[in-house]
């Protein structure tokens, strides 16, 4: 039995002050904070008085790279906003022109911003409005100019991962506009940092380096759905930066990885994501990674170790419960829209 994945949605982890959920990725309050996987802000202010826009009078067009001042300033002050972005994500998709905007006047009343495509599928990555702008109107306005903007570009399958007491001004306007229940992803958590078993001992880990990124890319592109898989501008920094990131070899072959945040000094460990190759399942690969993550969480100091899996792998959650992680009883939506 070995665990195929966990899912892209990495936890926000944040110091004590803004309230957060202890084991989610989800952020209940957090005041303009950006954290190492993204930003998540306050629930809006709400205004005694509110100034009105005629969203009507906003005409969309792309995002390029000029338009960062603006865009950064709509999702850190704008009256309603929702951002998964972390570190130069913003700065990447800009100069991609992964972003469509409504703008009248000459200023910028909404943004949207997407994932980078993989086989005709893309992620809502963050989206935000001036004051006035944010009414169901305004919304239906700005993603009917993305989903025309993506089907141009050929995509044809849009994923949000949201949260509905966050995004609650949002999800039931992308409801109506035909997003659809996907799955869920559940946390899992493991207390007791025991290891039943070390798995395969024909199995060598190591730590991964920049040379190893065609092959885990390439791992990751048969691993995994489209909608799940992860690009360069992910993996690259994950295995140069992050403090946890692993290969499995057998034969002299890459046929696994892992990699895993920590949070917290140290004290907590986030396992990010866990691979093996689908011709290699069955050999007890993924437990020699799971029995080397617990290791490097017990030396570091470490207390317990979370994941994140898509409700529909049950193969995975089988692996996890045999190996000491327990649901926590938290799950988070996704929804999907085709084009």
């Amino acid at each position: 039995m070995e665990a195929s994945c966990t899912t892209p949605i990495t936890p926000i982890w944040a110091t004590p002050g803004p309230q957060t959920s202890a084991r989610s990725h989800i952020v209940v309050y957090n005041e303009n904070a950006v954290t190492d996987t993204g930003w998540r802000t306050r629930l809006p202010t709400m205004w005694l008085f509110r100034k009105s826009f005629d969203i009507s009078r906003a005409r969309p067009r792309n995002l390029t790279s000029n338009d960062l001042h603006a865009v950064s300033r709509l999702l850190r002050d704008g009256s309603r906003r929702f951002s998964l972005l972390s570190g130069n994500d913003l700065e990447m998709l800009l100069a991609e022109g992964l972003g469509v905007a409504l703008e009248a006047g000459g200023e910028l009343r909404a943004v949207a911003l997407i994932s980078r495509s993989s086989e005709e599928t893309c992620w809502l990555r963050a989206i935000a409005f001036a004051e006035g702008a944010e009414s169901s109107a305004g919304i239906t306005a700005l993603v009917s100019a993305l989903h025309a903007s993506l089907k141009a570009a050929g995509v044809r399958h849009v994923y949000f991962g949201g949260d509905g007491n966050i995004e609650y001004w949002l999800i039931p306007t992308l409801r109506a506009m035909g997003y659809q229940h996907d799955t869920d992803v559940l946390v899992y958590e493991k207390q007791r940092l025991t290891i039943p078993s070390t798995g395969n001992p024909a199995v060598h880990i190591r730590p991964a380096v920049g040379e190893d990124l065609p092959a885990i890319l390439r791992l990751d592109q048969v691993c995994f759905e489209p909608q799940w898989t992860k690009d360069d501008t992910i993996l690259s920094p994950a295995i140069e930066q992050g403090p946890y990131f692993v290969v499995a070899e057998l034969n002299g072959a890459l046929v696994g990885y892992a990699y895993a945040t920590a949070h917290f000094g140290g004290r907590l460990m986030h396992l990010v994501r866990i691979a093996v190759t689908p011709e290699h399942r069955g050999q007890h690969i993924g437990v020699s990674l799971l029995a080397d993550l617990i290791t490097y969480a017990r030396k570091h100091g470490a207390v317990a170790v979370t994941l994140n899996t898509q409700a529909y792998n049950q193969s995975a959650q089988r692996l996890y419960r045999w190996f000491g992680f327990a649901p926590t009883g938290e799950q988070h939506p996704i929804l999907r829209c085709d084009l």
